[in-house]
């Protein structure tokens, strides 16, 4: 089944705000925002990270203020470090993973179930 395309020739906008442009009411309150930044004095231009570089570099402000600074900024600087125990051999086949999975499978049976005779033993293994 062949499918036509959906318009041919020239592409004319339909009606509507295009795809991903800001409604009035965001624009609107976008530009409130800046007319009071710009009202008050001595505000900072950058965004909170920035500001915190800017607290904790500057050896005017008082060494605790500076270290809080520092610290809070340090996870967007340098994020968490998780330790990843990894105990798979990527070197070991499919195969040789699947036994020993079976094997522990088997473990985990014979000591929930002490009564396992030689037989069903016998099953388990094959």
């Amino acid at each position: 089944m062949h499918t036509k395309p959906k318009r041919k020739g020239n592409y004319k906008a339909g009606p509507g705000r295009p795809p991903g442009s800001k409604n009035k009411k965001t624009l609107a309150l976008e530009e409130a925002t800046l007319q009071a930044v710009a009202t008050i004095d001595g505000a900072f231009d950058g965004d909170a990270h920035a500001f915190l570089q800017a607290v904790y570099k500057n050896p005017d402000v008082p060494l605790e203020i500076r270290i809080q600074a520092a610290s809070r900024a340090l996870r967007v600087e340098k994020p968490i470090l998780s330790a990843n125990h990894s105990t798979h051999n990527i070197n070991v086949g499919l195969a040789d993973r699947m036994e020993r999975a079976n094997k522990r499978i088997i473990e985990a049976r014979t000591l929930n179930s002490p009564q396992l005779t030689s037989g069903e033993y016998r099953k388990l293994t094959n």
